[in-house]
Parts: C-alpha cells; structure tokens; sequence
C-alpha cells in the first residue's frame, strides 16, 4: 500500500509568537562564510538547460570580485552571480565561491545527466522544509506512472502526477530516493533514477550559558541560549524557551536571554533552554547547565552584651553576619527588633545600644540584615532577654502594728538586692501623704519619737541607686494614730458597787491594768495590799 508523502507540520498558536529576525552572527557573534545557491533549486538537471549560481554573502559590497572554483579549479569569472547558459555533463561537479577577505564557501553538487529521467531535489535543503522531489522526464519523453521510493517504502505522487512533497522534513529522513517511470511509447520500458537528498541543520543545538558562574546570591544572573542559525535562513525567526528543573520558567519569545533579578541561594538548580523555529516549528533542546548560587553573606548570629543583662546596666545587642570573602566589601544595613515591633531602622550600625535597660526591655530580640543595593535580606533567629531586678519594689513596714499617740513609731524599707549586685549603694526616702519627709540617705528607717494624731495618714518610701538611675516606690500604707485615752478607763467604766476602799474586789482581780487614775484621787488595785488612798 502506498503511504501518504505529507507529513504533519505542528499547531502554532499564533496569539502566542513575537516574530523576530535572528541571524547566525546575531546569535553567537560567528564568522559567516559565503554560501553557494542554485537558480532553480535543484542539484540534478539535463544537459542543455540552464543554470544560475549565486555567492551568498552577509553584506555584500557593489563592484566585489568574486573567485569560483569547480573540483577546487579557478574559473573565468569574478561575479556574484555565474550562469551556465546551456549545460553540458562536463558541467557536473563541486562549485564553491571566494570573497575578497578570503572566506570560501562550502562545495555545492551539481550533476548534469544525459539521459530520459532524473530525479530532481533541492540542491540545498534544510529540516523544517517542505522539499519537493520532482521525477522529470527528458521533453518529449512522458511516464505513465510514477512511483517513489525511500527505503523499500513505496509512495505516490502528491500531486498525482510526477511530484512528491515531503512536508517539514526531518535530518533523519535525509537519504537515497528513488522514482520509477513507466514510459508511454512502450509497454515494457521503465525508467528511474536516485538522486540523495541532504538535510542541513536549521540551527544548532542550543548551548546555555550563566553569567555569571558561579554567582553570589544577591547577583544578577542571565541565563543566555546560545544557538547558530544557517546564514542562507538567517531571516528565519527564532523563539526561545527556559526551563529550571524541567519546569518552564519562561515561555517562548523572541528573547534569547532569562534574567534572574536578584538571585537567591534555592535559585540553585539545572536549566535548560529550547528553541524553536516559528515557520516550521523545527525545535530543540540545550543540554542542562547548573547554576551554583553561594551565600554573599550567612543568616545573621544576634548577640547581646552583658549576657547577663540587670536594669540599669547598658545593654548592647550585636547583629553578625559572615560576609563572602569574594564581597568584603559590599555595605550592608543592619536593623533591630523586639517583640516584632521594628526599634532601629536600618543603618550601617550593626550594633543596637539601650543605654539604661529596664525591665519592660525585656521581650524577644531578632536583627535583619540587607544589602544597600539589592533588595537581599536576611533575619537572625529570635534570642529571649529576661532583664533582671536590681533590686525588688520596696515594701515599708511600721512598728509597731498599733500606734497611740505618744508611742515611738519606726518605719522601714524593706527591699531584695540582686544577687549579683549585691554591692550596689542604695538610698532611702519617705512620705506621708505624697509629701516628702525624709529625703534620700543610706538608712532605710524613718523615726518618729513621740507620735501625735497629726501624723496619722498614707506612708510610703522610695528607693533609688546612688547614681539615681533606678528608682522604686513602695506601695502605700495607712496609718492611724490612736488618741491617749483609748488606754484610759472612763468614769463610767468604774461602778462604785464593785469598789470598796480596803476591799479586794473581783474587778481588782480581773482587771489587766494595774492602775487607773481617778482624777483627782488616784485609786491603786494590787492584789497583796488593801486599797489605799492618797490626795
């Protein structure tokens, strides 16, 4: 059975395509040597027709000689162009061009056949096209039918009559091919002829480069798909694909190059590029190519000095990263935190300084760190500062518990040391009512000899160290002075009934007081001697 000759070209989504122009010296900035063309384009013809070659150049200059060869012999002509008007089979050979700076050209076939049938393919062919093989008959001389022939394969003609279309052609279809020919004026007599068609690569593998290699995260990468495009399809428009990892990263455009602004340590990985050709869809792919990303500078360490931090003391906390030894001198900006809440911006300083710490600074302390030019920024992990007491909130204690006008009362501050500090001079103040009664000293007592009502009220005492950094205030305590006679028996509380002079009574027996004055007699209870008088 014969197999269809047309082959499938591929779906472009033309929404999709940027159309662009890519040459070969565009691409990898190459040298480009002349090429030699056929007009028309076949490699096979008879004797006696016509032939025009071209020496195909980048730019090309008016009044520029041109060398010929033929089997690596010099002609007679300095043209761009050299036609064979009439060929003849001496004609076959190897034609190559020169130009004046000296690039030859690659050798191009032409065959010259005297006979009744050759089969005619593209002198020059490239993957992606579509090549017309042409089974041509000697004028005068037609076929009754024509068959091709690649391989023991057998197709038709896709035209039905002499031609075979081979549509978007691959480099693995290039080969020997064949045609067969039946002739009309005799019934028996059958022609053919094989001519080789040779499939030029369309562009290169494509070759991805990383600049630059390995890099420090922070940089500017470009990933760049380097391929060389034929110069004689040097219109012949390009796209270009990238991938990390087998997943695409950037879908085709015209730009041969991926860009990764700033880098970063997991941007580490294998890329590759594709490229495809729009026309034809001819596409292919970059071996991989890694890219190393190294650390400009590590995860910042944050430190604080002392490290046992006590209120008062002045507190310095340290953010430090390790800088590449490739970069030592890349500025970095520094910043602080506590509890989340930002409390130095960033700045060259890598250093936060609380210069009296106290006890509401204490909290979780991070730093971050970035570059002063890209946008690279890192974050130490959190480190926990418990702020200690220097001293504890004082407490102020009087004795004693009750206090009657008339009584000594002695107030003291009592407060806790730390530990550490234990050295540490401390001073003592008083007050009553908010008023001020005893300014700061070493003692931590106030006196009050003979306590009257007046001093009755709300007592507190402060502390403070001898430089004043740290102070502290008790909580208050009142106090109430008791009047004398709260001691005193009243009048009414001694019934004459149960006093008798010269009697014991049971009132002189559980009476706790060993006196009462009856003013003006003074009255004397003791349990050994009768009740006396006395004026």
């Amino acid at each position: 059975m014969a197999v269809s000759p047309l082959f499938d070209a591929g779906k472009v989504n033309y929404s999709e395509v940027t159309w662009l122009a890519v040459s070969a010296q565009k691409v990898n900035h190459i040298v480009i040597r002349p090429a030699v063309t056929f007009t028309p384009n076949w490699g096979k013809v008879f004797t006696g027709e016509s032939v025009t070659m071209t020496c195909v150049v980048e730019s090309p200059e008016e009044n520029q000689a041109y060398l010929w060869y033929k089997d690596n012999n010099q002609l007679q002509t300095e043209g761009q162009m050299f036609t064979i008007d009439y060929t003849k089979t001496s004609d076959t050979g190897d034609y190559q061009c020169q130009t004046p700076a000296g690039e030859m050209s690659e050798s191009v076939i032409l065959e010259v056949i005297y006979g009744y049938l050759i089969l005619q393919v593209p002198a020059i062919a490239y993957e992606g096209d579509d090549v017309f093989l042409r089974c041509y008959s000697w004028p005068g001389y037609s076929g009754r039918r024509t068959l091709f022939y690649k391989d023991k394969m057998e197709f038709l003609p896709s035209d039905g009559k002499t031609g075979l279309l081979l549509k978007n052609i691959k480099r693995d279809m290039a080969g020997k091919y064949k045609c067969v020919k039946k002739s009309q004026q005799s019934l028996v007599a059958t022609y053919s002829d094989e001519s080789f068609i040779h499939v030029r690569e369309l562009f290169s593998t494509p070759k991805l480069t990383v600049t630059p290699n390995p890099a420090l995260e922070g940089d500017d990468v470009a990933l760049t798909c380097y391929t060389d495009l034929s110069f004689l399809r040097r219109d012949t428009q390009l796209q270009f694909a990238f991938y990390r990892d087998g997943k695409n990263i950037q879908r085709f455009s015209p730009s041969n190059v991926y860009n990764i602004q700033p880098v970063h340590l997991e941007d580490s990985e294998n890329y590759t590029c594709s490229v495809k050709a729009f026309s034809n869809n001819v596409r292919k792919e970059s071996p991989g190519s890694y890219v190393q990303v190294h650390e400009l500078f590590s995860d910042p360490l944050i430190i604080v000095s002392p490290d046992d931090t006590t209120e008062g003391d002045r507190m310095t906390l340290t953010c430090k990263p390790n800088l590449s030894r490739q970069r030592k001198t890349t500025e970095l900006l520094f910043a602080f935190y506590i509890k989340g809440n930002e409390v130095q911006g960033f700045s060259s300083s890598n250093k936060y300084h609380i210069s009296l710490v106290q006890l509401k600074d204490s909290g979780n302390y991070f730093c971050e760190v970035k570059t002063s030019t890209k946008n690279l920024r890192k974050g130490s992990q959190e480190i926990n500062i418990q702020v200690q007491e220097l001293f504890s909130d004082p407490l102020i204690n009087v004795s004693p518990n009750r206090t009657t006008e008339g009584d000594s009362m002695t107030l003291t501050c009592d407060t806790s040391l730390s530990r550490n500090r234990e050295v540490t001079e401390l001073l003592f103040a008083f007050y009553v009512n908010e008023n001020k009664v005893q300014g700061f000293d070493l003692s931590n007592k106030y006196h009050i000899p003979f306590v009257q009502l007046k001093d009755s009220g709300n007592y507190s005492c402060e502390v403070t160290t001898s430089t004043n950094t740290i102070r502290k205030k008790s909580l208050e305590i009142n106090i109430q002075v008791q009047g004398a006679k709260s001691r005193n028996y009243e009048l009414e509380n001694i019934k004459s009934p149960q006093y008798h002079v010269g009697h014991y009574t049971e009132a002189a027996e559980t009476d706790p007081l060993c006196k009462v004055w009856i003013n003006p007699v003074a009255v004397h209870f003791d349990k050994r001697q009768p009740v006396s008088t006395a004026s």
